[in-house]
């Protein structure tokens, strides 16, 4: 008989170890630990940044940031997520409820013959406007993909779960540099570098 991963003792250590982590770290996203130290080392409050998928990375980001916008579909998890920025005194984040356009259970597509709002919001910005993207949230492809253009040269893109698909499936062109990857036993997260 053939034992799950999910009860193999490493594992199960692999599990506390992380969630020791998170509770002694409760400020901190929920991304993997090697991407929070490259976000501490490369975000400044001179760049804006766009958050598919609030939670406690909106705030953690945004007192890095000169503005944030944070993109939100479930609206209880917006609400909460807008009091704590209200308690912590944060004017530079935008937090904005934007329902899905489809069930969550339905599989998402890398394109639309209609762009969902959650993810055209991104049309606010101008082309090469945004030092800062990431994709933590729903309809992961097509953000991803309609985020290319938005973001400046020199600019990062940090995708969440890239452990999901193949690399080259989340549609960054092959001649943005991947500038960090780590895994931690939740997830594995990607940043390129805009060319």
């Amino acid at each position: 008989m053939k034992i799950s991963y999910l009860f193999q003792p490493t594992f199960v250590a692999q599990r506390i170890a992380y969630k020791l982590y998170e509770v002694s770290h409760p400020e901190e996203p929920w991304i993997a630990q090697g991407a929070i130290q490259f976000c501490k080392n490369h975000l400044t409050k001179e760049q804006v940044g766009l958050e598919w998928g609030s939670g406690r990375s909106t705030a953690w980001f945004g007192v890095r940031l000169k503005s944030l916008l944070s993109i939100e579909s479930d609206r209880g998890w917006h609400s909460t997520v807008v009091n704590q920025l209200q308690d912590k005194g944060l004017k530079n984040i935008e937090c904005r409820y934007i329902p899905l356009e489809h069930d969550p259970k339905e599989p998402t597509l890398p394109r639309y013959e209609k762009l969902p709002k959650y993810v055209s919001v991104i049309e606010e910005f101008e082309d090469e406007s945004l030092n800062f993207v990431v994709v933590d949230g729903h309809y992961r492809q097509a953000c991803v993909l309609a985020a290319l253009a938005k973001i400046k040269p020199g600019g990062f893109l940090l995708v969440d779960n890239t452990n999901w698909l193949p690399i080259q499936e989340w549609g960054v062109p092959s001649n943005w540099s991947i500038v960090h990857q780590s895994s931690n036993v939740m997830t594995q997260t990607t940043i390129w570098q805009k060319p």
